[in-house]
């Protein structure tokens, strides 16, 4: 597991790359398909208003796939978790 951690910190810039890239394929999907939606569906979201959580999701949902919305979650959670486990160890430099 410690050669595994060490080849990551030796070709940060490569992990970098690749979850950049997988953004901006994300980001190129989800503009492609707003790109295509008929208009009723644009109108429908349109009348959607966020007032709260509840409605946020449901807002979300109305033009996100759910796998999407909980990959987001997972790696927020993941991010959270990561750092409350992290916090007291300093970098070793």
């Amino acid at each position: 597991m410690l050669m595994l951690y060490l080849y990551v910190l030796q070709n940060q810039w490569l992990v970098i790359a690749l979850c950049v890239g997988a953004a901006l394929v994300l980001l190129t999907a989800l503009t492609y398909q707003a790109l295509w939606l008929p208009r009723g569906v644009e109108k429908q979201s349109e009348t959607i208003k966020v007032r709260g959580p509840a409605s946020f999701l449901r807002w979300l949902r109305s033009f996100m796939p759910w796998v999407i919305i909980l990959l987001f979650g997972v790696c927020i959670a993941f991010t959270l978790f990561a750092v409350t486990q992290n916090h007291a160890i300093p970098p070793n430099w």
